[in-house]
C-alpha cells in the first residue's frame, strides 16, 4: 500500500500544528532581565496568595525586606522550566522576580509580574 503525497503533507501539517499549539502552552516570562534576584527567606500561603519574604543578592539591595505577594495572576516558573503554583516554592529557594510599579517605601512594595524559581528544591 502506497501513501499519497497529499496524505503525507496532511500528516506533516497536523504534526506541525500540534507542535505549535504545545509550544504555545509553555510558560512565558518577560523578555527583559529580572528586576530582583535573591533567596526566599520565608514563605506563607493563605487564601490563594503566597507571600515570599525576599533576601536580595548583591546588587539588588533595593528590594531588601520586600514581601512579594504572588497570586494566580502571576506567572511562576519552577526549576524544571514549567509553570508551578507559587505555594510550591520552598524556604531558601533562589528566585528571579519581574515587577511592574513599585511604591517608594521601605521596604519597597511592588506589583509582581513573574517569578522564576531557579533552585534549590527539596
Amino acid at each position: 500500500m502506497r501513501t499519497s503525497p497529499a496524505r503525507i503533507l496532511a500528516a506533516l501539517a497536523a504534526v506541525t500544528l500540534g507542535a505549535t499549539l504545545l509550544a504555545g502552552c509553555e510558560a512565558a516570562l518577560p523578555s527583559r532581565q529580572p528586576d530582583a534576584v535573591g533567596t526566599v527567606g520565608e514563605v506563607s500561603t493563605s487564601d490563594g496568595v503566597t507571600v515570599l519574604s525576599f533576601v536580595p543578592d548583591a546588587g539588588y539591595e533595593y528590594f531588601l525586606g520586600t514581601l512579594f505577594w504572588v497570586d494566580d495572576s502571576v506567572e511562576v516558573i519552577g526549576p524544571e522550566g514549567v509553570s508551578v503554583d507559587a505555594s510550591e516554592i520552598v524556604l531558601g529557594a533562589e528566585v528571579e522576580v519581574w515587577t511592574e510599579a513599585c511604591a517608594e517605601s521601605f521596604p519597597v512594595q511592588c506589583d509582581v509580574v513573574a517569578v522564576r524559581w531557579t533552585g534549590p528544591t527539596l
